[in-house]
């Protein structure tokens, strides 16, 4: 995960509660039905990906917490 400054034609805008996702169009069969979440702990917060292939956070593509 990364924050862009802009889209290219390979991005896809979504716009949920005021915020701006893009998303590489080659993702879109994987993040289907996802949620983005920003969640805290003691251990800092960052972003969190819920799929419902994943079962949980986001899995094994970045441990659980993306920041």
């Amino acid at each position: 995960m990364t924050l862009e400054e802009s889209k290219t034609d390979e991005d896809i805008l979504d716009v949920e509660h005021g915020v701006s996702i893009l998303t590489d169009k080659k993702l879109t069969t994987h993040l289907e039905g996802a949620v983005i979440d920003f969640v805290e702990s003691s251990h800092g917060g960052g972003f969190e990906i819920r799929t419902a292939k994943s079962g949980g956070g986001c899995g094994d593509s970045c441990g659980g917490s993306c920041s």
